[in-house]
């Protein structure tokens, strides 16, 4: 069932949100590029599991369909230039675009809730990270597309299960922060 009270309208403070949160994304890729230029996978592990964490996180603060789209694209535009995770340019913005769409789905639908965690954000976040690298073969090479091999199907496992971290380690952070008096400051006002 597709939960309704997530289509509201985004306020300025969402949306600048969001700009810090692609803020951070973005400098924390430099960080990334410039302390471990020398080992691209370890740089991609690490650069997913920070995208995911900051997605996760605007999602549980901002709790608005779309936000996660928004993050995604914003980011991907912003870090463009950055090969954090093997693609730049419009092929990034187009990979992020869709992997924001497929949370949008998953988080939509399945609005699922055990004991205060909220599964369809983690779920949601796993799945559509798994399909950063299929996207990302789709749009390299149609023909790589076609005939997968062992090692883009450990890559999509790989990016499944950084999507689980990330968005679990969000979640703590979240959990810890939710009561806070910035947070309900700006939740509420």
């Amino acid at each position: 069932m597709i939960a309704i009270e997530s289509f509201r309208r985004f306020r300025f403070k969402d949306i600048l949100a969001i700009m810090i949160l692609v803020a951070l994304w973005w400098l924390l890729s430099q960080i990334t590029i410039n302390i471990l230029a020398f080992d691209p996978q370890i740089t991609y592990i690490i650069s997913l599991i920070i995208i995911t964490l900051l997605m996760s996180f605007a999602v549980h603060l901002v709790r608005k369909a779309g936000s996660a789209t928004l993050f995604y694209l914003i980011g991907s535009i912003i870090t463009l230039n950055v090969n954090d995770i093997g693609i730049t340019g419009l092929d990034k913005v187009i990979v992020f675009l869709f992997a924001g769409i497929i949370f949008e789905l998953i988080f939509l639908i399945f609005k699922i809730e055990i004991k205060n965690i909220q599964i369809d954000i983690i779920a949601g976040t796993a799945i559509s990270t798994a399909f950063i690298p299929i996207l990302m073969v789709i749009i390299l090479s149609i023909t790589t597309a076609l005939n997968m091999s062992t090692s883009a199907i450990n890559l999509i496992l790989l990016s499944f299960f950084i999507g689980i971290i990330g968005s679990i380690i969000s979640f703590i952070i979240w959990y810890n922060l939710k009561t806070t008096k910035l947070v309900l400051k700006f939740e509420y006002t």
